[in-house]
């Protein structure tokens, strides 16, 4: 019989996909990066320049996103 549990995390997805603006590129192979919530987080890869977007999975660069305008909107 199979585990319900497991047939259920098999539904879910496994990596989330995160955007950030590079900050700095290091010497060492990584980069540092700015979230949306102001947060900053050193990733893997070097493959953006400072000052664009990018996506990230796992704390890995995988490539350059569009520089898109971005706007908030609270909602009551």
């Amino acid at each position: 019989m199979a585990n319900i549990w497991k047939t259920f995390e098999g539904l879910l997805p496994n990596d989330s996909l995160t955007l950030g603006t590079v900050q700095t590129v290091n010497s060492d192979g990584t980069s540092t990066v700015e979230l949306l919530d102001g947060a900053r987080v050193r990733a893997v890869g070097q493959n953006v320049a400072a000052g664009n977007k990018c996506y990230m999975k796992q704390s890995q660069i995988i490539q350059e996103a569009p520089n898109l305008p971005q706007s908030n909107m609270i909602l009551y």
